[in-house]
């Protein structure tokens, strides 16, 4: 007999463990030390990492599609565990609605461990997406306990202090706020490998063929554009490969070039506008002495005994 159908045996109700976190925070990390073999894990590592799936290396597909397994099981009223960064409160609500009993287990990492550990794996998601998770994720920690009472459980994963210098160069920069922040990792990253060590395996490689790379340079050149750039180069070269037929009626010249690079332009300051009021939400944070009370944990062995007993309760 499964696991799953014992927990349904025991009290008729469903339940589900959601292992909730940042990037790089140590969800598997955590998750492999407990003992919760026999529950259905869902997890977007499984079509991220599977070259024959479609969804392999899109994580935002794969995290739609795990969403749309986890609402299958929970209809059929399947125990399981959720690996998520648990993002969207609405989405567990959702599943307590359903009539099921959820544990929640946070994993909590410094941001600076966070960045580090996302950027020291196989698979890495861009810097921006590293902080706008964090500071989404951990600013959900109240209302994940008014949500679930005992049921919610915190760790605190700091990677046994290897870490702490870049943890305290961090500190002392969010004391100077987002400026402080982000100067700060440009700095770490351009003394630790440079840009290309910081690049997200997310983002797809694109070329044009030669002949279509031949005409959009040709028309480039006579605009401002900074072909060398290589997120400029996708932006407007995907442009260019979509409508390259209007080329030869010439409805597509260096003006629609010029018009889509100014475009880019302010959709790349209002992305870096978005990515300084994240790292001015985590400064605050940082250095919130209400958040830090929050940040009471468990220790692994600790946690394990919680939710076995609420896997039997």
């Amino acid at each position: 007999m499964k696991l799953s159908d014992i927990i349904l045996e025991q009290n008729g109700k469903p339940k589900a463990v959601i292992m909730a976190g940042g990037a790089g925070a140590g969800k598997s990390y955590l998750l492999n030390q407990l003992g919760l073999e026999g529950l259905k894990l869902y997890n977007p590592d499984k079509y991220v990492e599977d070259k024959d799936h479609p969804y392999f290396n899109n994580l935002s597909a794969a995290s739609g599609q795990v969403a749309k397994d986890v609402g299958v099981a929970s209809d059929k009223k399947e125990s399981f565990i959720w690996d998520t960064t648990a993002g969207n409160p609405s989405k567990v609500k959702e599943i307590i609605n359903k009539g099921y009993d959820v544990f929640m287990i946070m994993i909590y990492t410094h941001p600076m461990i966070s960045f580090i550990s996302n950027f020291s794996r196989e698979r890495r998601i861009p810097k921006v997406g590293v902080f706008s998770t964090w500071k989404t994720v951990y600013n959900l920690i109240e209302t994940y306990k008014n949500m679930l009472g005992d049921n919610f459980t915190l760790f605190i994963n700091n990677r046994g202090d290897k870490f702490k210098k870049e943890v305290d160069d961090f500190n002392n920069a969010a004391s100077k706020g987002a400026k402080g922040i982000y100067d700060y990792l440009n700095s770490y990253m351009e003394d630790t490998g440079g840009r290309e060590a910081y690049k997200s395996t997310f983002n797809k490689p694109f070329k044009l063929d030669d002949k279509l790379e031949n005409e959009f340079r040709k028309l480039a050149a006579n605009t401002s554009a900074d072909l060398e750039d290589e997120g400029t180069y996708k932006a407007l070269a995907k442009d260019y490969q979509k409508f390259h037929h209007h080329y030869e009626s010439g409805k597509y010249g260096a003006d629609r070039i010029q018009s889509n690079y100014n475009k880019y332009l302010d959709k790349q300051e209002k992305d870096k506008q978005r990515h300084l009021g994240d790292l001015e939400s985590i400064a605050n944070t940082l250095y919130d002495d209400t958040f830090h009370e929050l940040l009471k944990h468990s220790s692994v062995e600790e946690i394990d005994k919680k939710v076995q007993r609420f896997l039997t309760w």
